[in-house]
């Protein structure tokens, strides 16, 4: 592995995720590493418009990332697919995200929020624990009970345990959160993500036909074919 390159790409997800400009020395201290190779990675990202550096000499992400950001989605299968499903959605009702594993988390990449905008939907990056996921249950559940723990400790492994397990029995899986907030959640195969639909009203809503509709979606957006399993 290339140390600077992954250097490089940590100091870009750590701006990526900040709410505010970051100093050499703030960036040195969330990484562990070296103010120096800091400045010298930035000087570098500076050069590529990667990052910005402000008056008091903090830096962000510069318009470098946000043009490389815009070629990849507009060139993207995935993304091109994604919009095609949002465009098609006909519940405004019932939220559909995408999510992907980040640590103990997962991160949204796509969020409609019962009827919010495609440009809107796409590009949240918000950030919840993986056990109030059901996208995090369900990526979880296609790893190892090895790989599981490794990933989030062997407290929370133990704590989602049964739902890991029902997970991995079914292609759909299905979480109440609530009286009116029942939640779907199907891996998309080839991708490590899933789409998840929220904000059911089970009594009121066809949950066998939700459950085909996503995985219907997951099919679509991964390119390859699949197979509809019993549920």
């Amino acid at each position: 592995m290339n140390s600077t390159v992954y250097d490089a790409f940590r100091c870009l997800e750590l701006l990526a995720s900040a709410s505010r400009p970051q100093g050499i020395r703030e960036m040195g201290r969330e990484l562990s590493l070296d103010s120096a190779k800091i400045t010298r990675l930035m000087k570098t990202l500076l050069a590529l418009d990667m990052v910005h550096r402000d008056a008091r000499r903090k830096y962000s992400l510069g318009i470098g990332i946000h043009r490389l950001s815009a070629n990849a989605i507009h060139n993207s299968a995935f993304y091109n697919a994604v919009i095609g499903i949002l465009e098609e959605s006909g519940n405004p009702a019932i939220s559909i995200v995408i999510g992907v594993l980040s640590g103990t988390n997962v991160v949204y990449i796509i969020h409609t929020r019962g009827g919010e905008s495609i440009a809107r939907a796409i590009g949240n990056y918000q950030s919840y624990p993986v056990h109030d996921s059901v996208i995090g249950i369900k990526l979880l559940s296609a790893m190892s009970n090895e790989e599981i723990i490794s990933q989030i400790g062997i407290h929370d492994y133990r704590l989602l345990k049964n739902d890991i397990e029902q997970a991995r029995r079914h292609q759909v899986f299905a979480k109440a959160y609530g009286q009116h907030d029942y939640r779907l959640a199907c891996n998309i195969p080839g991708i490590p993500a899933a789409i998840a639909l929220s904000n059911i009203n089970s009594e009121k809503m066809d949950v066998e036909m939700l459950s085909l509709y996503l995985i219907s979606a997951a099919k679509k957006i991964s390119g390859e074919p699949m197979t509809i399993l019993n549920q």
